[in-house]
């Protein structure tokens, strides 16, 4: 769970109610920018983030990217302003379909894409999160509306992927369709 450096890591769930709601947790490993067109043309220039998403209920769930229920990526650095773009499957890279399942304790990891609205460079000392909506319904809304699961990032440095400061690897066939 580092980049080149210590990475300071927060990650939980929110809470809908008052009352526990059991919730999926996700969690931020590595992160490293990418020079462009990366992985087949799913992958722009930008930066990549490996991030888990663990079902931790009892029931099967949803991770939705869809209007009104998107994936965001937010960062509180002035060089850079990034967006959600695609995830390929950490070990395959397939092309992550949404709504994506999970079974009860099953996990999912995925090098997520941000793009960038400025230069791909390595920037320093940045901050921001990355909310995934979910549910337990194949199309939102769900009946319950559970809300996003949402994990917070630091990192003094984004390294360039194909570097040894870089912990992240693409995985192989990056960016293949997933089969119908």
């Amino acid at each position: 769970m580092a980049w080149s450096v210590p990475v300071l890591l927060m990650s939980a769930p929110v809470p809908a109610f008052a009352a526990s709601i059991d919730a999926p947790v996700i969690s931020i490993g590595g992160a490293c920018k990418l020079p462009g067109a990366s992985c087949s043309g799913v992958f722009t220039k930008g930066y990549a983030f490996e991030v888990t998403v663990t079902n931790s209920t009892p029931d099967t769930i949803y991770l939705y990217n869809q209007p009104e229920y998107q994936i965001v990526v937010t960062d509180d650095s002035a060089d850079i302003d990034l967006f959600f773009q695609a995830a390929v499957d950490s070990l395959t890279g397939v092309v992550v379909g949404f709504p994506a399942t999970l079974a009860p304790g099953e996990s999912v990891t995925v090098i997520l894409n941000a793009g960038s609205n400025g230069n791909s460079g390595n920037v320093a000392d940045i901050a921001g999160s990355i909310t995934v909506p979910w549910g337990n319904t194949p199309t939102p809304p769900d009946p319950n509306d559970p809300p996003p699961v949402v994990a917070h990032f630091t990192a003094p440095g984004t390294p360039p992927i194909q570097s040894s400061e870089c912990t992240l690897v693409l995985p192989p066939n990056c960016g293949v369709t997933r089969p119908k």
